[in-house]
């Protein structure tokens, strides 16, 4: 971490408490060295955090960082205090190169119940700063960093102030301040390797809980709001693509997808109840939605507009925002109820409306409604409702049919006597009736088709019977409709009542 690296106070080799006349000493004497091209070691330089540079120009940067007094004290926020015995026995592991032990000296010391010197903690914060930026960012190392830190500008500023500047507030906006330590931490945790705190680095907002409340506020602005901002401009480029009639574009949602992350992110860190989080989430769900009901309106794709408003029913509203979406919802459903109704009996729906001259239609078209039967239920199941009643449906318009056939045969054979036309129309009409046995129907419509068949089968037995009788008397008279038995024609009629009572 750069601001710990090479901290002017580091490069100076000098506590953060060093008084101004030892600062001044030390520039003199590191300039002077450095031009005799010597080199200089001090007990606060800690080789172990990584190389030092004490080049002329080094020394140079550095005594004008700590030139100003809002300067100075910000760098000593970033830097070792030797408070007390404490201090200095933990620094003295630190220049050996022990940076487990210093820490663990400051966490028994701060754990212990009493008095606490906020140099520990200081002190301990920049140590964990360091450990928390080895390569990848530890977020654990840099919370516990960031709670160390922010206790110690919250609440041991002035003791803060009088160590490092002796009391002197000349120059110093403290609001500035502790700005600038967040503009700091913010942009170290954006620019680091990895995303512990998310892609946009949103978590880290509630790292700060230790910090005023002002500075809390700050931080959440800094990182919230051009998030929010970039939110909009993914609705206004929504707004603009809808405006244009765009399909293909609506059909990759508008590029509203690509900031989804922020808002639930967004919701996360600032909470339901937060009126920006609120403002905005109802602003990019409302968007989603005139999105679905432009699917449905201007392109008649309730398939789109369906898996729109179902995004944006997922996604966090408010208030009339939640139910406009709600009730489109609803709308949008029927529609694409009525569109998959459609898709699934449209074709036996045309098939039913077909007029039937012949038995051969007939047949050809009972085959092609089991065909399509057989499609729809491999979707949707044997007990489906809809199914059984399609299938219902076929069955009754097929048996209307041969109803209306069988009692125009009879009523033919009445008057003309052939007896084999009769037979063959009865024949090919029981065998299609046992055939609309073979679809899954409801229990009524199998009742009425049961007992037509069985009246069916009855005439077709008498039928042939007198077929036969004719064949055998057909030497001995003249006239084979005498012998045809009276029950016969008595069949018949049950026959005709029979389908008509169905």
């Amino acid at each position: 971490m750069e601001l710990v690296l090479n901290n002017p106070f580091r490069v100076l080799g000098l506590p953060a408490t060093a008084s101004t006349r030892d600062i001044t000493k030390r520039i003199s004497d590191l300039e002077t060295f450095a031009e005799l091209g010597k080199a200089k070691t001090y007990p606060h330089d800690f080789p172990g955090l990584g190389a030092l540079d004490r080049s002329i120009e080094a020394i140079k940067d550095a005594a004008r960082k700590i030139e100003q007094t809002e300067g100075r004290l910000f760098h000593s926020f970033f830097w070792f205090r030797a408070g007390d015995s404490v201090d200095e026995l933990a620094l003295e592991s630190l220049a050996a190169g022990n940076v487990d032990e210093a820490v663990e000296l400051w966490d028994k010391q701060l754990g212990k119940k009493g008095t606490k010197k906020y140099t520990w903690r200081l002190n301990r914060g920049v140590l964990r700063l360091v450990r928390a930026n080895g390569g990848t960012l530890d977020k654990d190392e840099m919370d516990e960093a960031l709670e160390d830190l922010g206790f110690v500008i919250d609440d041991d500023l002035d003791e803060s102030i009088q160590d490092v500047l002796s009391g002197n507030e000349s120059g110093l906006d403290r609001e500035s301040l502790w700005r600038r330590v967040v503009d700091e931490v913010v942009g170290l945790v954006q620019s680091s390797a990895g995303t512990p705190y998310g892609n946009n680095a949103l978590k880290i907002v509630e790292s700060f809980w230790s910090f005023p409340s002002e500075a809390r506020d700050y931080v959440s602005s800094k990182i919230v709001n051009p998030l929010i901002e970039e939110v909009k401009d993914a609705i206004k480029v929504s707004e603009e693509l809808r405006a244009d009639e765009d399909l293909e574009a609506l059909k990759a949602k508008n590029q509203l997808g690509k900031v989804e992350k922020i808002i639930k992110d967004l919701k996360e860190v600032l909470g339901e109840e937060d009126i920006r989080f609120q403002t905005i989430a109802n602003a990019y769900a409302d968007e989603v939605c005139a999105c679905a009901v432009k699917a449905l309106n201007k392109f008649k794709d309730p398939k789109l507009a369906m898996s729109l408003i179902q995004w944006a029913d997922s996604l966090p509203s408010f208030s009339r925002v939640k139910s406009r979406i709600e009730e489109n919802l609803e709308i949008i459903q029927g529609w694409v109820e009525e569109d998959e109704e459609d898709e699934l009996f449209g074709e036996l729906v045309k098939k039913l409306k077909v007029d039937v001259y012949t038995m051969t239609q007939a047949s050809n078209m009972l085959e092609d409604m089991k065909r399509e039967l057989t499609k729809i239920k491999a979707k949707v199941g044997s007990t489906d409702k809809r199914y059984i009643t399609i299938s219902s449906a076929c069955a009754h318009r097929i048996l209307g049919f041969l109803i209306d056939t069988v009692n125009e045969a009879q009523d033919s054979f009445s008057s003309r006597k052939n007896l084999t036309d009769l037979q063959s129309t009865i024949g090919q009409a029981t065998g299609l009736t046992r055939k609309l046995l073979l679809l899954d129907l409801d229990g009524e419509t199998r009742v009425r088709v049961n007992k037509n068949l069985e009246t069916i089968e009855g005439i077709n037995t008498s039928v042939t019977a007198a077929v036969t009788v004719r064949a055998n008397r057909a030497s001995s008279s003249g006239n084979i409709f005498e012998q045809i038995p009276v029950w016969v024609w008595i069949v018949g009629v049950i026959f005709l009542l029979s389908m008509c009572s169905g």
